[in-house]
């Protein structure tokens, strides 16, 4: 070798360890910090074999395991807003056997009724049956309105993260040319790169992302559907409108009232879009509306049940007869029932009336005023029928609808339904605490796996300080090795050019 090359080779060697070294400090400096990935400086013989040429840092990553990682998140997002959705309407509903659950005031109002039966003309007994009809009528308001702003909520969140979302993606555009300019001019953009995945994993905590990697250095975005996401800086390309969410409000051809989701201003579907966003329009139009339909269905077959056999307890709009749910029209006129259930004026004036009937049905007439205070015709046919499985002698309930439900006629309860009225509040009670109990159960577990994840992705792309110091332990041997061959060939010219003196 001659003295030239190998000085050239020792320089060469000098700058890429040198560029190596100052990698390595950086690394070691980023150790720790989300979302920095452990880069790495390669080198390349030079043609004809004299020295080697530093290449620019490149990311060490494991797109396998980062694709599990965007899928964690977006399953991390759909169950948070679940969990905390779902979780104070459970704590309000309270549990089958808890007294101041629904089933568990119908319940009392039974008890009310069985005690106000036994002395009919005990007016202290009275003012229990009101009490508890008027306790009842209020905790099924209540459990309403909750429903109602929880839905409200979810539709002002859902235009906020498709804000978010769209915020991201003009975000990720821009990193995304930097890259990519970066990339043909022939430099790192491997910062930039750390940047825009942030920025992807982020948005997969909202929709279900898949980055497909381009020979430049950029990214395409693709939907679950196949769905291409367009990357342009400032661009909306989801849409969602606001919108005044009530019991009668639904998504859906041909006439609903709540906006959909678009994309570049054609209508998706949110059944695989994933992520907060998806799982927001499943709460917004099956999740919620079918709590409220059950609760609807509860109120409206008591009232009704209770109504049938002359009294006439608890009243729609305006002290108006209860819908009759056994019917389609009255099944229908039921949404929102539990949002206006109160108890009739008229029962709250005269509580007699809760002994003596307000109005003539088959086989029951009313027991007129100044009648006897014994009556107990009515009384009876309350606690026979109305808590019970027959209408009359020998007649079964109508069954309570579990499918047909919701303002659009599209929505199912999620049990069977019993006969006895009692028991079917018991059940919605049961079957609501229920689903918000593994709404909290998948929120653990879906934290616990994206938690467990970016463990796996520090572990597999992030800084190991102490291989890295070790690696610069080398480096330094390296340098000093160059700078001693160095040292050897300013020797040697020395000696060469006192020769030639």
């Amino acid at each position: 070798m001659s003295l030239d090359s190998a000085l050239l080779t020792a320089t060469s060697g000098l700058r890429l360890t040198q560029k190596q070294l100052t990698q390595a400090s950086q690394n070691v400096a980023n150790a720790g910090v989300a979302g920095y990935t452990r880069k790495q400086v390669d080198a390349q013989s030079v043609t004809g074999g004299s020295g080697v040429r530093a290449l620019e840092a490149t990311r060490q990553i494991d797109t396998a395991l980062r694709a599990q990682l965007l899928a964690a998140a977006g399953q991390q997002g759909a169950a948070a807003l679940r969990d905390t959705t779902l979780s104070p309407l459970a704590q309000l509903q309270g549990n089958p056997s808890d007294a101041t659950s629904t089933a568990g005031l119908i319940s009392a109002l039974n008890d009310a009724f069985t005690n106000l039966a036994a002395n009919p003309a005990d007016s202290g007994a009275m003012s229990t049956a009101l009490g508890a009809a008027q306790s009842l009528a209020g905790q099924i308001n209540s459990v309403s309105d909750a429903i109602g702003d929880a839905r409200q909520q979810v539709q002002d969140g859902l235009r906020r993260d498709v804000d978010t979302a769209n915020g991201l993606l003009s975000d990720i555009a821009k990193l995304d040319r930097l890259v990519r300019a970066e990339t043909m001019a022939g430099r790192s953009g491997a910062n930039l790169a750390d940047q825009r995945d942030a920025a992807i994993t982020q948005l997969a905590g909202l929709v279900s992302v898949k980055p497909v990697a381009a020979d430049n250095g950029g990214v395409t975005l693709m939907l679950n559907d196949g769905s291409i996401l367009p990357l342009q800086e400032g661009s909306t390309p989801f849409g969602l409108a606001d919108a005044t969410v009530s019991p009668g409000s639904y998504y859906g051809d041909p006439d609903g009232t709540l906006p959909g989701l678009t994309l570049n201003g054609q209508a998706i579907s949110t059944a695989t879009i994933g992520g907060a966003i998806g799982e927001g329009f499943a709460l917004r139009d099956t999740t919620l509306p079918t709590m409220q339909a059950e609760l609807d269905m509860t109120a409206a077959t008591l009232a009704h049940r209770l109504d049938e056999q002359g009294l006439r307890l608890f009243t729609d709009s305006g002290d108006s007869a209860p819908p009759d749910p056994t019917t389609a029209e009255g099944l229908a006129a039921s949404t929102g029932f539990a949002s206006r259930i109160a108890v009739n004026s008229a029962v709250s004036a005269s509580p007699r009336l809760l002994r003596d009937g307000t109005h003539e049905v088959a086989g029951f007439t009313p027991n007129p005023a100044g009648g006897p205070a014994g009556f107990s015709t009515l009384l009876t046919r309350v606690t026979t029928y109305s808590f019970g499985t027959e209408s009359a002698a020998g007649t079964k309930h109508a069954a309570i609808a579990g499918s047909g439900l919701g303002a659009n006629g599209k929505l199912s309860a999620s049990f069977s339904a019993p006969s006895r009225i009692t028991d079917y509040a018991a059940a919605v009670v049961g079957s609501q605490a229920s689903i918000a109990s593994a709404a909290s159960g998948a929120a653990t577990q879906s934290t616990a796996l994206r938690s467990q994840f970016d463990t796996l992705l520090q572990k597999a792309e992030g800084v190991d300080v102490d291989s890295e110091m070790a690696n610069m332990v080398q480096l330094q041997n390296a340098y000093a090795a160059n700078a001693r061959v160095l040292t050897a060939v300013q020797s040697m010219w020395d000696a060469l050019l006192g020769a030639v003196r």
